[in-house]
Parts: structure tokens; C-alpha cells; sequence
């Protein structure tokens, strides 16, 4: 029996191929461009640190917590360099993926004695409360701000003749003024994140009430948050919240205040 006898290629199955491979080739090329937009738009001088947190959401800071740890101290060198974003919301993120991450370690990790477990929830802590603290300076400064207030902010550190802005300043410049008026809705949701983190140590810790507090808090933030309802659920004798099929199937709108 020769080869081709068992692999019969049909006229139909051709066709279909050639849809598969077309529609995979638009949206590759689709992909190329947008994406190359977008990398020409961003601010040139935390490009960098904006790979690096790219880089680190593919990694598994839980098996690899070195390599993790070098992405995010690179990226917070890059944003604490310039006088505009050294509080921004951005080294908010990184401080909250440091406390996941030793978080997920001191929870997940079974070769940790009781005494380094505490080490790794106590630092979590450290990293958690930086976060949210950048995270409600953030939400005080920029959080009500309207385009024109944010633009008239910026002014000073987007300048026309800075050479490091000067080759698209207009697009670099709206898309800084872009990304925080989205911050202005997902700042709170990640504070959010960040208050439920630190009701996790503390739960851990041994401090139900505290961490029952901050579950409440974080809830008020971010009605949605699933963990922070699941783990209050649990403390209050409850059972753990699992998403429901219309959940699952359409998650919340990221973008709806």
C-alpha cells in the first residue's frame, strides 16, 4: 500500500486548507502590523521595561523566581530613570508581581519549612503594601483627571525636542495620554488584586479578621473579583466561589467602568 493510498487529499479537504492557511496568514500579517503600531507609539524611553513585563508574564515566576525577580528590578530600573514615572502605576505592577510571586511560592511550595514559609509571606507583605501604596497615590493624582488636565500634566516631561520623542511625539504622546485613561479604570481593579494579596498573607498569617477586612475592601473596589468573594466565603464558612458558565464563557468587560 503506497503512501498516498492512506493519506487521500480530497478537493474539499484542499479547499479548506487553503481557507485555514489563508485566514491564519491575514491574521499573522494582521498581528505584524498592529503590534508594530503600537511598538512605534509607545513612549521609547520604557520600551524596554515594557518587553521586560512581557517577557516576565510568559515566564513561571514560581519554577524560575531568579529569572522573574532580574525582569521586574530591570523594568523598575527603567521606570524609576525618568521623573514621570517614577510613581506611576506601572511599578505598582511590579511590586504587585513580586508579592504573587513569593505568595504563590510560600503557598504552593511543599519543601518549605513553617519558619521559611513566614519569611516568604512576610516579604510578600513588604512588596504588597509598596504596591498599594504607589497604587492609591496613583488613583489620587491621575484617577479623575479628563484627557485635557492629563495632557496639560505630561507637559512638562513630553517635550517636542526631547530626541528621545522627537521622531513621533504626537503618536507617542496620545497613546501616554491613551494608556492612562485606561489606568483610570483598571488601577482600582489592580489595587484590588493587591488588597486581596495582602488578605491572602494574612490569612496565612493567621489573622482572619484583618484579612476579612480587606477581602470586604477589595470587593467594594472590584464587585467581580472572584478570589477576594471566594476566600470571604470560605471565612465566613462558606464554600469556595467558582465562576459560573456565563462567566467562563464571557468574562467582564475590562473596559466598562
Amino acid at each position: 500500500m503506497r503512501f498516498g493510498d492512506i493519506f487521500t487529499v480530497t478537493r474539499g479537504t484542499k479547499v479548506i486548507l487553503i481557507i485555514t492557511f489563508s485566514v491564519a496568514f491575514t491574521a499573522s500579517l494582521f498581528a505584524y502590523f498592529y503590534y508594530s503600531t503600537i511598538n512605534r507609539s509607545e513612549d521609547p524611553r520604557i520600551l524596554e521595561a515594557r518587553i521586560l513585563l512581557n517577557e516576565y508574564d510568559k515566564i513561571s515566576s514560581f519554577q524560575n523566581p531568579s529569572e522573574s525577580f532580574r525582569k521586574l528590578d530591570s523594568a523598575m530600573v527603567i521606570f524609576r530613570s525618568f521623573p514621570d514615572y517614577q510613581h506611576s502605576f506601572e511599578t505598582g505592577v511590579i511590586y504587585n508581581n513580586k508579592c504573587s510571586s513569593l505568595l504563590m511560592k510560600a503557598l504552593y511550595d511543599t519543601t518549605l519549612s513553617n519558619n521559611e514559609k513566614n519569611t516568604l509571606l512576610n516579604l510578600a507583605l513588604e512588596y504588597c503594601d509598596s504596591g498599594i501604596y504607589i497604587y492609591n497615590r496613583w488613583i489620587a493624582e491621575w484617577g479623575s483627571l479628563t484627557q485635557d488636565e492629563i495632557e496639560a500634566r505630561l507637559v512638562p516631561f513630553m517635550r517636542r525636542e526631547d530626541p528621545a520623542l522627537s521622531h513621533n511625539f504626537e503618536s507617542i504622546f496620545k497613546r501616554r495620554t491613551k494608556n492612562i485613561l485606561m489606568a483610570q479604570t483598571e488601577t482600582p481593579r489592580r489595587l484590588s488584586v493587591s488588597l486581596t494579596n495582602k488578605a491572602t498573607i494574612y490569612r496565612h498569617l493567621m489573622k482572619p479578621d484583618s484579612a476579612q477586612l480587606l477581602y470586604r475592601e477589595a470587593l467594594l473596589l472590584w464587585k467581580e473579583n472572584r478570589i477576594a468573594r471566594s476566600n470571604m466565603s470560605v471565612l465566613t464558612g462558606g464554600e469556595p466561589v467558582k465562576p459560573s458558565i456565563i462567566e467562563s464563557l464571557f468574562p467582564p468587560d475590562k473596559n466598562r467602568k
